[in-house]
This record gives C-alpha cells, sequence and structure tokens, in this order.
C-alpha cells in the first residue's frame, strides 16, 4: 500500500463524509484518515477509530458494478457460510461512485513464506468451497466459469497485439510481448483440455484474487484467517483460489496448504485426488494470470509503458511456470 498518507484532520474527508451519511451522524469527532490505496478503478482509506467501539474502519471508494459485487457476497454470501470474515459495514451510493464499508481486519499479514498461515488458508478455502457448494439459498453470483477466463484470454490478446507498434516499448519489451501472446495463443489451443480439468469438482463460491495482499491472519486466543476485498468473486470451479509459489517468487501468490485443503474437501468431494488438487493449483494459476494479463494490457498503449511493462514480466514468468507444470510449454 505504497503512498499512504495520514491526515491530521480528516472530518471533511470524504470518506468520513460518507461513514457520517451512512451512521445518520450529522457530526462527527475528528479522526486520521489514512490513504491506503488510489487508483483509477478505486480508493481505499483507513478511517482510524471512527467505528463502532472505537473500531478502524476501511472505506472503499469505486464504480457501482464493482462495489455491488462486493458487497453481495458480504451481505448475502458469507454470512450463510461458516467461515471467519470481517465485519460490513454498509454501502453507500455517492454522485461519481459507491462507498463499501466493512471493519479493519485485525492481525498480521499472511504470508505466503509461513506455514501456519498456508495452513489456516488450506483450510478455510476447503470449508469455503465445500460448504457454498451444497449451500441451497445462495444469489446469483458474477460468473467466473470457463468463459470469463476465455474472454481475458481473447481481450488479453487482442490488446497486446494492437499495441505492440507503441513507439515507447522497447526491443525487449515486444520481444516479451510476443511471447506473451504466443503463451495465450498456447492456453487457448488446451482449452478444451482445460475446461475437463475444471469439471473436477462441482462449482462453488470464490474469491477470485485470494492473495497475501487480501487477508490478515488474527492471532490468539484462536488463529483466525480472515481474507478481505470480494470485488472479483463469483460462481466457478474453486480452481483460482489454489495457485502455488514457483520458480518465479512473488508475493502475489496465496499458496494455501493443498494437503490441508484436500483433507478438508476430502468427505464432500470424495473422489477428488491429491493430484487432482495440485492441477487445479496450476490451471487456477493460468487462469488468474491470464485476468491480470487483461488488467495491466491497456498500460502498455500510453506513453509511458513501463510500469506495466514490470508487471506484464511477471505475469509472463508465472504463466511460463505454470504452462510447464502442465507439460503444455511456455
Amino acid at each position: 500500500m505504497a503512498g499512504a498518507t495520514r491526515l491530521a484532520e480528516g472530518a471533511d474527508h470524504p470518506a468520513m463524509r460518507a461513514w457520517r451519511r451512512l451512521r445518520g451522524q450529522s457530526s462527527a469527532a475528528s479522526v486520521a484518515v489514512e490513504t491506503l490505496q488510489k487508483r483509477k478503478k478505486g480508493k481505499v482509506y483507513l478511517l482510524a477509530g471512527a467505528g463502532p467501539g472505537g473500531q478502524d474502519v476501511v472505506a472503499k471508494w469505486s464504480s457501482g458494478e464493482r462495489v455491488r459485487r462486493e458487497a453481495l457476497a458480504y451481505e448475502r454470501v458469507l454470512p450463510s457460510l461458516p467461515v471467519s470474515r470481517v465485519r460490513h459495514h454498509g454501502t453507500l451510493a455517492a454522485e461519481d461512485g459507491w462507498w463499501l464499508f466493512v471493519a479493519r481486519a485485525d492481525g498480521e499479514e499472511y504470508s505466503n513464506g509461513n506455514p501456519r498461515h498456508r495452513s489456516l488458508a488450506g483450510r478455510w478455502l476447503g470449508v469455503l468451497h465445500t460448504a457454498a457448494a451444497e449451500a441451497v439459498s445462495l444469489p446469483s453470483l458474477p460468473d467466473r466459469g470457463p468463459g470469463y477466463y476465455l474472454d481475458a484470454l481473447e481481450l488479453s490478446r487482442a490488446e497486446i497485439s494492437a499495441q505492440m507498434t507503441n513507439p515507447a516499448l522497447t526491443r525487449t519489451d515486444v520481444s516479451l510481448l510476443r511471447d506473451v501472446v504466443t503463451q495465450c495463443e498456447i492456453v487457448a489451443s488446451r482449452w478444451a483440455e482445460l475446461e475437463g480439468l475444471l469439471l473436477l469438482t462441482p462449482p462453488t463460491f470464490i474469491h477470485g484474487d485470494f492473495a497475501p495482499k487480501n487477508m490478515n491472519v488474527q492471532g490468539e486466543p484462536t488463529a483466525a484467517l480472515r481474507p478481505f476485498d470480494w470485488a472479483s468473486s463469483g460462481w466457478g470451479s474453486p480452481a483460482p483460489d489454489l495457485p502455488q509459489l514457483d520458480v518465479t517468487r512473488t508475493d502475489y501468490w496465496a499458496s494455501p496448504d493443498l494437503d490441508v485443503y484436500h483433507s478438508t474437501v476430502a468427505v464432500a468431494w470424495p473422489k477428488l485426488s491429491r493430484r487432482d488438487v495440485l492441477a487445479l493449483s496450476v490451471i487456477g494459476k493460468v487462469l488468474r494470470t491470464l485476468v491480470c494479463i487483461r488488467l495491466e494490457a491497456p498500460g502498455i498503449a500510453s506513453d509511458w509503458p513501463e510500469a506495466s511493462m514490470k508487471d506484464m514480466r511477471y505475469y509472463h514468468s508465472d504463466l511460463r511456470d505454470a504452462l510447464r507444470r502442465t507439460g503444455w510449454g511456455g
């Protein structure tokens, strides 16, 4: 959360004004407001001590579609499932977007190098996936089936191919982008096989961006995982929640313990083998990376594509690792 800024007086901050409106308060004591994230697609602020009992509140501003999608998870899905979660305070429509308010997830930051954290993640996901797959009263959820990821692949390939003539790109950049397009073509050629692997489990509710940055671990007296940021959630294969660290070492993949996950889902899904779980984790990395590439692709069209190309190098490496695991090349 680079660029965090703490303000001495936050009473007139847009996030605090929206929070007061949501709570029906005409005035409130000034609190410190910290900018946690500021991007085109949204902004995230920490309202220190503004919540019930002096608890910290996280205020997120984004498009109505994105906020409503996340609110659906907090309001209609998670309360019906036996998993730990952060408290949802509500949403508020504004002139230029929507606000969503949740309690701050206390505890330590998740680390994919911590075996205890990985074990908690494996168990938490196993409970989420099996319970949601059997639930009978879930609302209509965003589609996270194969078609969603195939769209990401096709849009990525088209966008990158169209922008490789950008004069701001170096020869090295263009060479890497050509490799990314080739990787997309390899995945497309194997799509029927990929779809078959996704049928190893029933569809279920997934987080969709199950990354260390989107969860904390609460400590004593009882350790609990508290994921947040459900804007990418939806209904589909559990595979995208399962990717593991590989040759390329990054802090993006949560790398949940697959042995713990398998033992957790075994009763509900007895035909799912440990080998199947590993296969799903590899396919999940392919799918998640395709979405990352789609989101980053527009940035290579700018006059300053350096930041987008830096991320694209990571995605190229992650996709290469996953494709080699599948035996598809890359």
